[in-house]
């Protein structure tokens, strides 16, 4: 279990409260803010724990040295993850675009895919998936994702107004 202190990102005064348990880096700017926001309140609302927008500081930029000082310990090299959730970090991906015409085959490889896009750049998965996908296509292809990573993830799912969370299952 991770110290209380580590549950907290650097700099936590920086960051703007908005409702009882999302709080937002004032560096946490771009196009995929609003979207953001959107889904820590949903993740924050249902597990009643706070969620924290983390900083995007690019490695390349000419602020890249503010890295070091804003991002907590452990972020990957040149990786931006998107949250701070139980003391893990977390990627958001949105998939609410998927075309409903999909086949089963092509849905799972698009679900996984996106995982292991999160996978690249954080600890954990947070994803939102459309209400036309069936559970058990979902629940296979988290798991099968889960099953072929070396490393512990959890996947955070968006569905609809339920979540679902999804651990590596036991051996």
């Amino acid at each position: 279990m991770k110290k209380e202190e580590e549950l907290f990102p650097p700099h936590i005064e920086t960051y703007q409260k908005l409702g009882e348990y999302v709080y937002v880096s004032d560096l946490h700017q771009g196009t995929e803010r609003t979207e953001n926001i959107r889904l820590a309140t949903f993740l924050a609302e249902k597990t009643k724990e706070k969620v924290f927008l983390l900083p995007i500081i690019q490695p390349l930029e000419k602020n890249a040295e503010l890295r070091k000082e804003y991002l907590p310990n452990g972020v990957k090299k040149d990786k931006n993850p998107d949250y701070y959730f139980r003391g893990r970090f977390v990627d958001g991906k949105n998939m609410t675009n998927i075309k409903f015409t999909d086949n089963e085959k092509k849905l799972k490889a698009k679900i996984q895919g996106r995982l292991k896009e999160a996978f690249k750049q954080a600890d954990d998965a947070y994803v939102e998936i459309p209400l036309f996908i069936d559970r058990n296509l979902i629940y296979s292809s988290v798991n099968g994702q889960l099953k072929s990573s070396k490393q512990e993830h959890v996947v955070y799912v968006k569905y609809g107004i339920e979540l679902f969370i999804i651990k590596k299952p036991d051996k």
